[in-house]
């Protein structure tokens, strides 16, 4: 492999595939984005800065490393990161945490069903559950594979979605400060810079397995890096236009379980209906890499000890999941957001320590050079 070779074409593979692995029932919903961000009022327009450089940097990390360490299995990053005395009590964490997310993807698809089509909840649920178990103990890989591509476009929605709906209004902006005190709205406890900061922490939770198993396919480091950072860049862009859109408009969705519908029905019903359906599939391309890498961490694909687990982690996960889905992602995401920051600093120190023993290694080389030289003209 060149260390050099830049291929715009991959890096924008690697970005859109970066952002698919971050989309989820959070971020299509728009919960996570009210309770992150617009909770907070318009400050948050600086969080979601804080959160772009963040979730960027992160990502050009992990997409590098994946590349120079060229991992044959995933977990194995842990042990990078984390040193072997560590790596198997943070691994068993995330996993929780990755557990955790499968269990908010589940409430959440209840919760799409339940606020625009005015079905129970449970109906959503099941069904999610069901499709993501029958998906993950048959394998079926090249559906998920298919159904990644919807990250693109539910990118695309979120941007066009929150950005028409805070053009058209953009008005409820100069009243949100006057507003926002006399809602009951759930948001991140702690204000807009820490949230700002657990919003990338936890999703670097989520993403860090399968993005530092894409950089390992990269021509270059460099390229690896770049398709990390960019993904960051839109996933900031979409996160922006979104907290945009629901700020102008923070009266008509501050106590919605599913915002983005309220935002997208109100530009046109047909919108609403085909956002409804992306969300859905948005949701189950989550759904299934969680419930199956948790399923893996236990079991070998396509045995019966396999089935068995997955058939129980569906079946726990559908009784958690009938939780209220706003107070799961209230619980569930600054925790996994905790352990998120934990692992930056991890990642900054390996970074450090990688740059000096590159330096040393320099400075080595040029003594040896250096030495041979004088050898040779005595």
């Amino acid at each position: 492999m060149s260390g050099s070779k830049v291929s715009a074409r991959n890096v924008m593979k690697f970005a859109g595939a970066y952002v698919a692995c971050a989309i989820g029932s959070g971020f299509a919903t728009g919960q996570e984005i009210l309770q992150f961000f617009s909770g907070h009022g318009l400050a948050s327009i600086a969080g979601t800065l804080v959160t772009t450089v963040l979730f960027s940097w992160c990502g050009g990390m992990f997409m590098k490393h994946g590349y120079e360490k060229q991992l044959q299995e995933p977990s194995e990053i842990m042990g990078f990161y984390f040193g072997s005395k560590l790596a198997k009590f943070f691994e068993i964490l995330f996993q929780l945490f990755l557990y955790g997310v499968y269990v908010v993807m589940i409430a959440g698809a209840g919760a799409t069903m339940a606020e625009y089509f005015g079905l129970s909840p449970m109906v959503g649920c099941v069904a999610m559950a069901l499709v993501a178990f029958v998906t993950v103990i048959l394998g079926l890989t090249k559906v998920t594979d298919i159904l990644g591509s919807l990250g693109t476009v539910l990118i695309v929605f979120a941007l066009g979605i929150g950005l028409y709906s805070f053009l058209s209004n953009m008005e409820g902006l100069s009243i949100v400060a006057s507003v926002l005190p006399t809602l009951e709205i759930t948001k991140i406890q702690g204000g807009w810079f820490w949230s700002s900061i657990l919003y990338p922490g936890f999703n670097a939770v989520v993403v860090i397995i399968l993005s530092c198993s894409m950089g390992r396919f990269a021509n270059s480091s460099k390229e690896a890096f770049r398709g990390g950072l960019f993904g960051g860049i839109l996933f900031g862009a979409a996160i922006l236009a979104m907290n945009l859109g629901l700020l102008a408009n923070i009266e008509a969705v501050f106590d919605k379980s599913v915002p983005t519908l309220v935002l997208a029905d109100a530009i046109s019903p047909i919108i609403g209906i085909v956002f409804s359906v992306i969300i859905c599939c948005g949701i189950y391309t989550t759904t299934v890499p969680m419930l199956w890498g948790v399923t893996r961490h236990f079991a070998q694909d396509g045995t019966k000890k396999f089935v068995l687990i997955a058939l129980g982690l569906t079946a726990l996960g559908l009784l958690l999941g009938m939780t209220n889905f706003k107070t799961l992602v209230n619980i569930i995401y600054p925790f996994s957001g905790y352990a998120g920051v934990i692992l930056f600093g991890f990642i900054a120190w390996r970074e450090v320590r990688g740059v000096r023993a590159k330096q040393k290694h320099r400075k080595t080389t040029q003594k040896s050079q250096v030495h041979l030289e004088s050898l040779r003209y005595r």
